[in-house]
């Protein structure tokens, strides 16, 4: 390949790369073109940027964006999904299409400057995505001021209950 291909490929790549929250790894071998069309298309409409990269371009691509680390999962053929939105959403896309399909092959990954093996990336997989957690938290920190107001609320309704109740004992 033409040098200047090359770099090209590169740069194309190392600017996917840029404000990337997660990169996945996987290896693709055995999907057919119709499976990896399919899953381009999920990884589309998830906001994910999904290509297959030379080793070598993607080594080259990781050393000039910075990340460090993850160029020891780069061996045979490899298959990168990045999100810029999501650190959890690529693991969840490719780890429910290899549950679907039984392929891609998790490799690895990299979130928040930490390189994942492929266990701690099915790990992360399984994890709800930022919202839903930031809803459990905001539930949780509610429940109990809930609470309180349900018993402030509930004394305040026994008051005026009983204050009825004697207003119609005295009327009767």
């Amino acid at each position: 390949m033409v040098q200047a291909a090359k770099t090209r490929k590169v740069d194309d790549f190392g600017s996917m790369l840029e404000g990337a929250k997660s990169i996945i790894l996987a290896d693709f071998t055995g999907l057919n073109v119709k499976d990896i069309s399919e899953l381009r298309r999920i990884c589309r409409e998830s906001g994910i940027a999904f290509r297959v990269v030379k080793n070598t371009l993607a080594k080259r691509s990781f050393d000039a964006a910075g990340v460090a680390g993850i160029s020891v999962l780069l061996e045979g053929p490899t298959a990168v999904a990045v999100s810029t939105e999501d650190e959890v959403r690529p693991a969840q896309v490719l780890k429910k299409f290899a549950d679907d399909y039984e392929l891609p092959r998790l490799k690895g990954g990299y979130v928040q400057g930490r390189v994942l093996s492929a266990a701690e990336v099915r790990r992360l997989a399984v994890l709800p995505g930022r919202e839903v957690l930031l809803a459990q938290v905001v539930g949780t920190v509610q429940a109990p001021l809930r609470g309180i107001i349900n018993c402030l609320n509930a004394s305040l309704r026994d008051l005026v209950n009983v204050l009825k109740a004697v207003g119609d004992k005295k009327a009767a």
